[in-house]
């Protein structure tokens, strides 16, 4: 099933117009499977700017992109992952002082696990949910349980900050996922 994000600030619309006239790239947003998503150690490095395609991520905003990362195959009843990746690019880094956070936006069939004080719905850095990998990337990854088999709908608001040695960046970025459930 598909991947994508449903709402992008206007800032990242035009970063995608732009890049797409510069590479003859597709539109931001464009629909992943979960399955062929990265995994998080594909993540490793971050290109600049002008090479942050948006077509092949699940959402792009000025100097970030976000991916979805698949967690194990999902058994019905069991508990299982999904990830959502944070790329900075340029001369930008992951800001070590935001408090990441995401915000789940409730779905039939599937109980979120978070471990944060605001509630179970809610995956953050201090519920130990966020993991910076590396100076300009980071993973959110959120913990759920689905009542039955079929394709769920996992996502929500994800509160995010990218920096430059000049400038830091705060965001909020709608994100969702659809997974598998066996």
């Amino acid at each position: 099933m598909p991947l994508s994000v449903t709402t992008r600030p206007v800032s990242a619309a035009l970063l995608c117009l732009g890049l797409a006239a510069a590479s003859a790239a597709t539109a931001c947003g464009k629909d992943r499977h979960a399955s062929g998503g990265p995994a998080a150690d594909d993540i490793a490095a971050a290109p600049s700017s002008a090479e942050a395609n948006c077509g092949v991520h699940a959402a792009c905003g000025s100097n970030f992109f976000l991916d979805v990362v698949p967690g194990p195959d999902c058994v019905a009843g069991a508990t299982c992952t999904v990830g959502f990746a944070l790329v900075a690019t340029g001369q930008y880094h992951i800001n070590d002082e935001y408090p990441y956070k995401l915000k789940a936006d409730d779905a039939p069939g599937v109980e979120f696990l978070g471990a944060d004080a605001a509630g179970k719905n809610v995956f953050s850095k201090a519920a130990s949910d966020w993991r910076k990998r590396d100076e300009k990337s980071g993973v959110m990854t959120l913990a759920y349980r689905a009542a039955d088999k079929g394709q769920k709908t996992v996502g929500g608001t994800f509160k995010l900050s990218v920096c430059s040695a000049d400038n830091c960046q705060l965001e909020q970025q709608r994100v969702k996922a659809t997974v598998a459930v066996k």
